[in-house]
């Protein structure tokens, strides 16, 4: 009986090898949100339907706003090879994962050659920490206030929330 009572104290005082559990990307994590972000990267312009505005490549830069746990307020400034545009949309979380965030956006943008619209988009963040994330997104502009009939914009970015 001592010998069973020394056994188990020396298998009590081994440390425990249980494998620790893996970071989930999936997982569902509640943000500590109402912060402010910035980010910037390429973005790719193509018309569809008529009018002057040619295929367009550039850069494009946003500041936002998160009002709560799902929905953001953003304006954004696009420079192009032949042109310039502002923006300003909702962006709104419909799914909140800790590595893995899509969105959808909602608002409007207009060109510097006339072409303006509302704009419906959808995207996702990869998020690597709680300030630094890459950014994927594409949008559609109907053109009401121009020739273009339909303006699709792809972009990728880097954003720093603060």
């Amino acid at each position: 009986m001592k010998r069973l009572l020394q056994l188990m104290l020396a298998l009590a005082a081994i440390p425990s090898f249980a494998a620790e559990e893996e970071e989930n990307p999936f997982a569902y994590v509640e943000y500590d949100y109402e912060h402010w972000y910035v980010d910037a990267g390429p973005a790719v312009v193509v018309p569809q339907g008529g009018g002057d505005m040619g295929r367009r490549a550039g850069a494009m830069a946003r500041i936002g706003y998160y009002a709560d746990d799902f929905l953001a307020v953003e304006a954004s400034a696009a420079w192009m090879e032949r042109g310039a545009g502002l923006g300003l949309r909702g962006l709104w979380h419909w799914w909140g994962y800790e590595k893995f965030d899509p969105f959808f956006t909602f608002g409007a943008n207009g060109w510097i050659d006339g072409d303006a619209g509302p704009s419906l988009g959808t995207g996702t963040f990869w998020h690597f920490d709680d300030n630094w994330s890459v950014r994927f997104d594409a949008d559609a502009t109907l053109g009401l206030d121009g020739e273009t009939e339909m303006i699709y914009q792809l972009g990728l970015s880097v954003q720093y929330a603060f």
